[in-house]
């Protein structure tokens, strides 16, 4: 239950995009952690964490795995409109996690959270939302399954 309601925080406050204040590491970049083994508990976490209504998990290879939640109607319609959107795909908020392996054993997961919004030729346009509260969620999280920061 705990870990749903992160999500959900991640996504709600990926949502809000108000940070006062910008984070010291480019506000685009993911939040970056190393770690000697697969965290295999993230990627059992995360469909158990994204099985509510309008939520559904994409695993768009074997080395990422995203966590996708229809807006709101209203914030929907906004996103829409803002980012030249179709109406025949829906915006989301997404939480990405994406690995990659070092040339030593170690593996990097990459998180990040972002708007998508569907364009009507196919491809997707990503809001970024700096907020270091977001981002400090993801590391504190990441750090939690054994992983330690890697340098920007």
């Amino acid at each position: 239950m705990g870990t749903k309601r992160f999500f959900f925080g991640l996504a709600v406050l990926s949502l809000a995009g108000c940070a006062a204040t910008q984070p010291a590491r480019d506000p685009a970049a993911p939040v970056s952690m190393q770690f000697a083994t697969t965290p295999t508990q993230l990627y059992a976490a995360v469909p158990l964490a994204c099985s509510g209504p309008g939520e559904r998990v994409v695993r768009p290879s074997s080395d990422r795995i995203e966590c996708r939640r229809l807006l709101p109607p209203e914030g929907a319609a906004g996103a829409i409109l803002r980012y030249d959107g179709t109406i025949d795909a829906l915006p989301e908020s997404v939480i990405r996690f994406q690995s990659r392996s070092t040339d030593s054993t170690a593996m990097i997961i990459e998180a990040s959270a972002f708007i998508s919004v569907p364009q009507r030729d196919g491809r997707e346009v990503h809001v970024i939302y700096p907020d270091p509260a977001v981002d400090r969620k993801m590391r504190q999280m990441l750090t939690r399954l054994g992983g330690t920061p890697v340098a920007p």
